[in-house]
């Protein structure tokens, strides 16, 4: 079938509305759903608006949920309306209202939702502590420069023991050590450093 922009508008309007499921709007317009799809690849405008359409859909899902939690989270009032009816002795064929019963239940909170909710906010202040704990750096001050130059050696090998060992990596950081040494040494003017 050919794009028409009529049957693009009821597509989407039928998506956003979360009346039906895709081969079900196809079959409503009378598409094969190979053509829908055909078009959502082929015709960049559709594709978005298909696309804007499903986000509409799940905000507005997201905003519905979240209503009824909060309903269900702080309790609601639940309205019952009976309504008795008897025989018109007039009329056999019609009843007449003889009264009018509303109930109004009220529904406490429900602890599964608060539960919920508490727990989702549990894990969610975790991962933010999580974070923050990864975006800082490690920060290891050494109080002598024998232990500093161990550390230097381990993380040379990549936090594995026995880097010590290894010729080239002990003399890669003292090199290091030398050079830095060096560089405080004239900067502080070019006087000795005691280490």
């Amino acid at each position: 079938m050919k794009y028409s922009n009529k049957t693009a508008t009821r597509i989407i309007e039928m998506i956003e509305q979360d009346l039906f499921g895709v081969s079900e709007i196809c079959k409503i317009v009378n598409i094969n759903p190979k053509t829908f799809y055909h078009w959502k690849k082929t015709r960049p405008e559709f594709k978005e608006a298909v696309d804007d359409a499903i986000t509409c859909r799940e905000e507005t899902l997201v905003a519905s949920a979240r209503m009824g939690l909060k309903q269900l989270l702080e309790g609601y009032v639940q309205k019952e309306e009976k309504i008795v009816y008897i025989p018109d002795k007039k009329n056999s064929v019609e009843d007449y209202e003889k009264c009018r019963v509303v109930k109004k239940k009220h529904c406490p909170p429900s602890i599964r939702a608060i539960r919920y909710v508490l727990e989702r906010h549990d894990k969610a202040q975790e991962k933010a502590k999580e974070r923050s704990f990864q975006a800082r750096p490690l920060i290891i001050e050494v109080p002598d420069e024998e232990t500093k130059r161990q550390l230097m050696i381990l993380k040379k090998n990549d936090f594995r023991a026995g880097g010590a060992y290894d010729p080239e990596i002990v003399a890669a950081v003292d090199r290091e050590i030398t050079i830095k040494n060096e560089e405080l040494r004239m900067k502080n003017g070019g006087g000795a450093i005691d280490l």
